[in-house]
């Protein structure tokens, strides 16, 4: 077996780190951005896809400024109490965790935060549904019926794939 010269392998060593260190840091940037819930198609996503498929179907329907304004408003009107339940919903998933993990078992809290954890889910639930339908009563008819054909143009696709 032929021995490196030490020159080389200083080198190769250097150079493999060089190159494996900001590839790390990048996956390790992506996962952190992932997780607060950037850079997923949606708005501040995760909580999520909050937001982000309601704008995104409505690309394309040549939106007047002032149709721009009235969903601007009534998206973000909705903001301060739609954070409040995803706190919520946050501190009743950490309690869910930790009375899994706890040494003894509480299943009266255990149902609590269950229950607080629905409630707040279906709240935001249909908050998302409310803010959904005073956007679409801006759009003008034309633009409802685009809409219709691309919901049923990805309800095929969707169909299709299983």
């Amino acid at each position: 077996m032929k021995v490196l010269n030490p020159v080389l392998g200083a080198f190769l060593l250097a150079s493999s780190l060089a190159l494996a260190v900001p590839a790390t840091a990048s996956a390790d940037d992506l996962r952190r951005v992932s997780a607060q819930g950037g850079w997923r198609g949606g708005e501040m996503q995760r909580g999520g896809r909050h937001h982000g498929g309601d704008m995104r179907m409505l690309r394309g329907l040549d939106l007047t400024e002032a149709q721009r304004d009235q969903i601007f408003e009534i998206r973000h009107a909705q903001a301060p109490a739609m954070r409040a339940q995803m706190k919520v919903v946050h501190a009743a998933r950490k309690d869910l965790r930790e009375l899994a993990l706890a040494p003894q078992y509480d299943a009266a809290k255990a149902q609590a935060s269950a229950d607080a954890l629905a409630k707040a889910t279906s709240q935001m639930a249909l908050m998302r549904i409310d803010a959904m339908r005073k956007m679409l009563a801006v759009l003008t008819p034309e633009q409802r019926k685009t809409l219709d054909e691309r919901r049923a143009q990805w309800q095929a696709r969707r169909g299709a794939r299983g």
